[in-house]
């Protein structure tokens, strides 16, 4: 989300965060006290279905910070927002490398997609589209839509966009005090006009995603057709070519304060004084509450589950808190760390495939190991894994919360 901290940059601190739309009033709203927040889950109580991969490769890979999947494929974008790694079977078989400003580069590497019809990489810049073959990673063609993108999604002959209209991109730009419209739309692939034969799925002004946050759709994949609205009440929705289904609506008791229950809806922030706003927003980034994000969303069955950000004291006042949510038919848990027995790192997904969770176990020798606890089975795996692997390559495992 590269252009979002410069586009923010134009407010007195605005940083990222917000979005909403017509809620689903016959859905109750499930209310999380902090006193009901779990200190550490045992993923091998919490989720079945585990499986364990290494990650293949010649030589040694780049680390990953968000992997992607459809089907046998998968794309992982490396720690350093440079290069793409590309798998195959969870054997890496290319590297996509091509930062820069010069003929078939990108400028930056913030989201990308995977066409599985025609075996092509989209890499999105501003309203840009960079496409390269996915087998031999030769440059294809540029792109361009009305569209400045955010996040970009293939979903068989569509793509989903997240972003500005150009239009509001250039009024944004030119005026930090605008209150732009975002919007989340299912376009044909191929066309640059998204006025033409698209779908509007949401719409929320910058000033809520200021607030709120906004609809992180980077871990969705083909078949996890979901994603978050957040709001003063946060709104999990699934989607189709035509619309959007309220599945779960959720919030933080602790999260609130006068600003908040005053930006309750999106026609609150129409029409709002804007210094009167910025001075607002900057009190919620130092004293908080401020919610950074929710992501990593899987709609499985009766099962939901996410990760979410917060700063109970603000952006600038204070660390930031990880949870990782859990709801079905038996109630909702919410964990701070998920471990599991004689590993010595927490397990961080980073990504989804299929419903499934995934999270990748660096190589670490002795201590990727916890000597204070009995080893589980399942860590026994992992590290066996791990020390068949070359060059100190990572392992990766997959589970689904039960």
């Amino acid at each position: 989300m590269r252009k979002l901290f410069s586009s923010l940059l134009a407010l007195p601190v605005l940083a990222v965060v917000g979005c909403s739309g017509p809620s689903s009033s016959s859905l109750d709203v499930d209310v999380l006290r902090d006193s009901e927040i779990l200190d550490e889950g045992d993923l091998t109580e919490i989720a079945c279905d585990f499986k364990v991969y290494p990650l293949k490769s010649d030589g040694p890979m780049d680390g990953i910070g968000g992997i992607k999947f459809w089907g046998d494929k998968a794309f992982a974008r490396s720690n350093d927002n440079r290069k793409l790694l590309c798998f195959d079977n969870y054997k890496l078989y290319a590297v996509l490398n091509k930062l820069g400003r010069g003929p078939g580069e990108y400028i930056y590497l913030s989201d990308f997609t995977y066409d599985e019809k025609d075996n092509l990489i989209y890499i999105g810049n501003d309203s840009l589209i960079c496409v390269y073959d996915a087998k031999t990673m030769d440059f294809i063609r540029k792109q361009f839509v009305s569209f400045d993108i955010q996040n970009l999604l293939n979903v068989g002959d569509r793509m989903l966009y997240y972003g500005f209209k150009i239009d509001e991109s250039r009024k944004m730009n030119a005026m930090s005090s605008y209150n732009a419209t975002e919007s989340v739309i299912l376009a044909d692939r191929g066309e640059w006009d998204l006025s033409n034969n698209s779908t509007v799925l949401n719409e929320h002004s910058y000033f809520h995603r200021t607030i709120y946050g906004y609809p992180q759709v980077f871990y969705i994949n083909p078949r996890n057709m979901s994603f978050c609205l957040p709001g003063y009440v946060n709104r999990i929705v699934t989607f189709n070519n035509d619309s959007i289904t309220d599945v779960y609506r959720y919030r933080l008791e602790s999260y609130d304060s006068k600003t908040l229950s005053k930006y309750k809806d999106e026609e609150s922030f129409q029409d709002v004084d804007y210094e009167e706003f910025s001075t607002e927003y900057v009190e919620l980034v130092i004293n908080g509450p401020y919610i950074e994000n929710t992501y990593n969303i899987i709609v499985d069955k009766g099962t939901i589950s996410f990760r979410l950000h917060y700063y109970p004291k603000g952006l600038l006042g204070g660390d930031v808190n990880f949870l990782y949510w859990v709801h079905n038919d038996a109630g909702t848990k919410a964990y701070r760390h998920l471990r599991i027995p004689g590993l010595a790192k927490d397990i961080d997904p980073t990504g989804c495939h299929d419903n499934r969770n995934v999270a990748i176990i660096e190589n670490l020798g002795d201590l990727a190991i916890d000597p204070d606890v009995e080893m589980s089975p399942l860590a026994k795996q992992i590290i066996d894994e791990l020390k068949k692997q070359n060059d100190d390559n990572p392992v990766l495992i997959e589970f689904r919360f039960k």
